[in-house]
């Protein structure tokens, strides 16, 4: 999408001393006053009860990759709102969000002797769309039964807030300060992809999803969340951009979900450049000032290349609002053939799929992928990556020039 000439844009073209590694970093050796480290991390569907307790394999081994990395700003994608969740189970606990069960019970606690435990202060678990409901009952699938999870909810979820994400930080942030854009109508976005419905929808072909025109008025943009953290990083506003695009694909051949994937990212673009035909969930319009600085970061379900719609290429990589000139690599990616890949989905292939994408006026320092090389498991790490989820780690050192 074009974008007027802007102070960020101005700095990415001058550029920024950047060291990139293509290694596993590790927090041995960051100082007394490191240079602030953000990271994403798709732990893969954790429950309530992985998190709520001790114990679980499954939240060990993804607590110990990330104490590896020890980062200070924290997404943690597919990490369920247990608050959303017990709207629906009287028994689900909540005296704990699932994030702060996380931090106690896992990160806190070294997973393994040469690692300290992470006690982060500050943490956030925004409301989902995933498994919520429309006060009206719409068919959103188009399956002949109206107002039914996971199907029919605003995102697809078996219960409320399933796939949802928590954020940990050390770095405060302004709770009056947070946008939230969960509730942004996606027909509110000018010129969207949006699939409808033929004249009287009757000729539309089995299999495709589209949307009334009843639909368009309920219909929500965010799959999960959009939602924009302000951190004071040591005295510096740094904004965290935080979201969960749907996936691709699980669809018909009017590819509703890959518009939908493509939209949902299209909207950082969006909001970053000031876009007009912003709201957030209080009702302040508009998108972030020129003179901000942010960092995006969570799993967008969308890589360079791909086809047919291609938002990663749009939005991210030649957009002069991020800086993409060095992106986080690995050894284990490179070895299965993409250095840049941060997910492995077994016989679906590798992808891109992981960002960490600083504004350019920040100074990115180093940045990787968390995924060792099949023969290079040091202390075990190979493992634990390889149990803690599909995804790897993805983190990047960035700071305000």
């Amino acid at each position: 999408m074009p974008h007027d000439t802007s102070r960020r844009s101005v700095l990415k073209a001058i550029g920024g001393a950047a060291t990139v590694l293509g290694i596993v970093g590790t927090a041995a050796g960051r100082g007394n006053a490191p240079i602030p480290r953000f990271a994403a991390f798709n732990v893969e569907n954790f429950e309530t009860g992985q998190v709520q307790e001790k114990g679980d394999e499954h939240a060990a081994a993804a607590a110990r990759v990330i104490q590896e990395i020890d980062p200070d700003v924290l997404v943690v994608n597919e990490l369920a709102n247990n608050v959303q969740e017990a709207t629906v189970d009287d028994s689900v606990p909540t005296d704990q969000t699932n994030v702060e069960a996380f931090v106690d019970n896992y990160l806190s606690e070294p997973q393994r002797k040469n690692l300290e435990g992470i006690k982060y202060e500050y943490t956030l678990q925004p409301e989902s769309n995933t498994g919520l409901l429309s006060e009206d009952d719409y068919d959103f699938n188009k399956d002949g039964v109206a107002g039914e999870r996971p199907d029919d909810a605003f995102g697809f979820g078996v219960y409320p807030g399933q796939y949802a994400f928590g954020i940990a930080s050390r770095y405060p942030f302004d709770e009056d300060a947070i946008r939230s854009f969960q509730e942004l109508l996606w027909a509110d976005m000018p010129d969207n992809l949006i699939p409808l419905a033929d004249d009287d929808g009757v000729d539309t072909p089995e299999g495709n999803i589209y949307l009334t025109e009843a639909e368009l008025g309920a219909f929500r943009l965010s799959s999960k969340t959009h939602i924009d953290v302000p951190f004071d990083v040591d005295g510096d506003t740094v904004h965290g951009l935080f979201s969960h695009p749907t996936p691709t694909g699980f669809d018909g051949a009017n590819n509703f979900n890959g518009r939908w994937n493509h939209d949902e990212n299209r909207f950082w673009a969006d909001y970053v450049s000031g876009a007009d035909y912003i709201y957030d969930d209080s009702g302040t319009e508009g998108g972030l000032s020129d003179d901000a600085s942010y960092v995006l970061l969570g799993d967008m379900n969308a890589g360079p290349g791909d086809e047919p719609l291609d938002p990663a290429t749009k939005y991210f990589i030649e957009n002069d609002d991020f800086d993409s000139r060095s992106l986080p690599t690995s050894p284990g990616g490179a070895q299965k053939g993409d250095p840049d890949a941060t997910a492995d989905f077994g016989e679906f292939g590798i992808a891109h799929v992981d960002w960490v994408l600083p504004s350019p006026d920040l100074s990115l320092r180093s940045s990787s992928v968390v995924w060792p090389s099949a023969n290079a498991n040091k202390r075990g790490l190979s493992d634990d990556v390889t149990a803690a989820s599909d995804h790897r780690l993805v983190w990047a050192d960035v700071a305000p020039e």
